[in-house]
C-alpha cells in the first residue's frame, strides 16, 4: 500500500461508522449468508443497486476543521485511475474468485457535487448474478486540518489524512439449475468472422493464413435446458421448452485472453472507440470484448439491446461454462465483438465478431379456460353459467381459434347456428350463452388441442355437451318423452306396455298367484311388475268367488225346472191309455 493511505475495510453497511458517507445495497434479497469471509446475498431478481450516499459537511467545513481537499494523484495502492482523484473517487470492481479484480466503474471528483448524491453508483447485471460475483467498492479521499496559522507571509501548517474505505460482498441468483449440463442436450451457435468495417464491426472478410485469428476459436456459444429444437422458415434454430425447462445461453472461453494460443504477444485488447452498426449502438469503450443481446417480443417489437462491456475480462473464465442469460419465449440476436492484437504481424490489430440468432418457444399446445366468477379451471366438456376467460400460460405464439354455437328455431325444430368463429387472445372473456369450441395449434410441433365449454342453462345444449349426441338425435329422444337432467344426462322414457283393461261386456276374472315355497335357508325376492287391476285384495276376491258360486247354483235350479218328464212328452190320443 502507498504510504499515507489509511485503509478501512467494511464488509457490511457503513452506517454509524466514521466514514465519509454510507454504503448500502438495495434489491430483492432472499437470503443472507457468508462466502469467503464476506456477506453473501441471494437476489430474487436483478438488478441489485449499489449506493454511496454522503453529505457535504466535510466538503464545506472551515479550514480549522477536517475538510475535503483536492487530490491530484491518480494512484492508490496497486490501482491506477484514468484521471486525478480530486475531491474523492469511488471505484467499483468485480471478481469471479476474489483474487483477480476488474475495474468496472470509476467516479472521480465524486464529492464535489452539491446537493449530495442519492442515485445508485452501479446496478448489477444478469451475467454477474447468474454466475455469482464478488463486488468491491473503494471510496478514496483526502482531508486536512490547519494546525498552525502561519505568521506574516509564511504558509499555514496542516495535518493531512488519506482514506480508503473498502466494502466487499458477494451476490448471486439461484436459478434452480443443476450444475451439470447434459452434453447430449446442447446446441452450438455462431461462428467468427473478421469484420470489414473496422470501427462498426459490420461486414466480413476472409480469414486467411496470414490472419492472427486463423485456425483457432476464441470460444463458443451454446444453448442448454430445452426439450427439443427445430428450424424455422428462415433456417434459424427454435428451441422448444416445457414446464420446468430453463433455456440458457452459455459461453465457453477457450483461450487466455492475455496470451492467445499460449503466445503473450497475441492478446485480446481493449477497443476504446467501438460501435456496432447492426445494433446501432453509440460509440463507446467496448473494453476487452463487448457482448450485445437484443430481444424481440411476440408483437415483433425490438427491445433496446443489452450491452455488457469488457465482457471477456470481467465475466468469462478460461475453460468454464459461463451462463449469459435465461430465456423465455421470444426471438434473440447475440453478438460478441472483440479486438485481437498481435505484436508479431504487420497487420497488428484485427476486429472480429461472433453473431448468432435463435428463438425460444413453449412446446406445449394448451390453453386454460377459467370460470370468470369462481376462478376454477374448466376442463374439456365443462359447463358454466358464468362464462370463462382464456389463459395461454405465457405461450404467446400458439394459434388459438374459438367458435361459438347457439340453438335457433327452424322448421325442423332446434338446430345449431354458428355465431362466431375466429381467433382468440390471452385473457379474453366469453360470457354469452352458447357452446364454445376452442382449437389450439402449435406450428412448431404440429400438435392440435380441442376443448369444448358450454356457457348457459339450456338443457338441450347441456345434453349435447354431455352425451355427444347431435341436436337432431336429442330432439328425437325428447319427442319420445326423454328427460334431460341438470348434468346433461338423458333419461329415456319407459318402454313397458300398458296393462290390458277388460272390455265392458267381459266379467273380470280374478287370478291369484300361488306363493313360492322357499327352501330352508333361502330367501325369495320378487319384484311386482304387473299393473294393479283392482282385483288383488283378498276381500274382493272372496266376494267374487261367492257371487260366482251363487250364480252357478241358480243356474242349475233353473235348468232343472226347465227339464221335461217322460209324461210331458206323451201326446193325448183321445184319452186312450197306452
Amino acid at each position: 500500500m502507498d504510504d499515507g493511505w489509511l485503509f478501512i475495510a467494511y464488509f457490511t453497511s457503513s452506517e454509524d461508522c466514521d466514514t465519509y458517507g454510507t454504503f448500502s445495497i438495495s434489491g430483492n434479497i432472499a437470503d443472507v449468508s457468508i462466502r469467503d469471509g464476506v456477506p453473501s446475498y441471494e437476489v430474487s431478481d436483478s438488478p441489485l443497486a449499489l449506493f454511496y450516499n454522503y453529505g457535504d459537511a466535510t466538503l464545506n467545513a472551515d479550514i480549522d476543521s477536517w475538510h475535503l481537499i483536492e487530490d491530484k494523484s491518480k494512484k492508490v495502492a496497486d490501482m491506477t485511475l484514468g484521471s486525478n482523484i480530486m475531491k474523492g473517487a469511488i471505484i467499483l470492481q468485480t471478481s469471479k474468485d476474489r483474487k483477480t479484480w476488474v475495474d468496472v466503474n470509476t467516479i472521480t471528483n465524486a464529492f464535489s457535487d452539491t446537493p449530495i448524491r442519492t442515485s445508485s453508483i452501479y446496478s448489477t447485471s444478469d451475467v454477474e448474478l447468474i454466475n455469482g460475483c464478488f463486488y468491491r467498492v473503494v471510496v478514496i479521499y483526502e482531508t486536512r486540518i490547519r494546525t498552525e496559522d502561519g505568521p506574516f507571509i509564511l504558509p499555514d501548517k496542516f495535518d493531512y489524512k488519506k482514506y480508503a474505505e473498502v466494502y466487499e460482498f458477494y451476490a448471486y441468483i439461484d436459478t434452480g439449475e443443476t450444475s451439470a449440463i447434459d452434453p447430449n442436450q446442447t446446441y452450438n451457435l455462431g461462428s467468427k468472422v473478421r469484420v470489414e468495417n473496422f470501427d462498426g464491426y459490420s461486414g466480413s472478410t476472409t480469414i486467411d493464413k496470414k490472419d492472427a485469428h486463423y485456425g483457432w476459436e476464441l470460444g463458443r456459444f451454446f444453448v442448454s435446458g430445452y426439450t427439443d429444437e427445430v428450424k424455422n422458415t428462415n433456417g434459424d434454430m427454435v428451441f422448444l421448452k416445457n414446464v420446468g425447462d430453463k433455456v440458457t445461453l452459455w459461453f465457453k472461453l477457450n483461450e487466455n485472453i492475455n496470451a492467445l494460443r499460449g503466445n503473450e504477444k497475441l492478446s485480446i485488447t481493449a477497443d476504446t472507440e467501438g460501435y456496432d452498426q447492426y445494433f446501432e449502438t453509440p460509440k463507446m469503450n467496448f473494453g476487452r470484448g463487448v457482448l450485445i443481446i437484443r430481444y424481440t417480443n411476440h408483437n415483433n417489437v425490438q427491445q433496446e439491446p443489452t450491452i455488457y462491456t469488457n465482457y471477456l475480462e470481467a465475466n468469462a473464465t478460461v475453460g468454464a461454462d459461463t451462463k449469459i442469460q435465461l430465456f423465455e419465449e421470444g426471438d434473440y440476436e447475440v453478438a460478441l465483438d472483440y479486438e485481437v492484437t498481435s505484436d508479431e504481424l504487420i497487420d497488428k490489430i484485427g476486429h472480429y465478431r461472433i453473431f448468432l440468432r435463435f428463438s425460444v418457444r413453449n412446446g406445449n399446445c394448451m390453453v386454460y379456460p377459467f370460470d370468470v366468477v369462481t376462478g376454477s379451471e374448466l376442463t374439456n366438456s365443462s359447463m358454466t353459467e358464468n362464462g370463462f376467460r382464456l389463459d395461454l400460460a405465457m405461450s404467446r405464439y400458439l394459434k388459438v381459434n374459438i367458435k361459438r354455437e347457439v340453438l335457433k328455431d327452424s322448421a325442423d325444430g332446434l338446430i345449431e347456428d354458428t355465431r362466431f368463429n375466429g381467433p382468440a387472445k390471452d385473457g379474453a372473456k366469453y360470457t354469452d350463452d352458447g357452446i364454445y369450441t376452442i382449437t389450439v395449434q402449435n406450428e412448431y410441433t404440429n400438435q392440435l388441442t380441442v376443448k369444448k365449454i358450454y356457457v348457459g342453462t339450456n338443457s338441450v345444449l347441456r345434453a349435447y355437451m354431455t352425451t355427444g349426441l347431435s341436436i337432431p338425435e336429442i330432439n328425437a329422444l325428447l319427442a319420445q318423452g326423454a328427460i334431460i337432467s341438470d348434468d346433461g344426462t338423458i333419461h329415456l322414457a319407459s318402454i313397458t306396455p300398458p296393462a290390458e283393461q277388460p272390455s265392458e261386456d267381459e266379467t273380470p276374472v280374478a287370478t291369484s298367484e300361488q306363493p313360492t315355497t322357499n327352501e330352508p335357508g333361502t330367501e325369495s325376492h320378487q319384484v311386482e311388475n304387473k299393473p294393479d287391476t283392482g282385483f288383488t285384495s283378498p276381500t274382493i276376491i272372496s266376494a267374487g268367488v261367492c257371487i260366482i258360486a251363487l250364480g252357478i247354483v241358480a243356474f242349475i235350479v233353473m235348468k232343472k225346472r226347465k227339464t221335461p218328464t217322460l209324461n210331458d212328452n206323451t201326446e193325448d190320443k183321445g184319452g186312450v191309455d197306452k
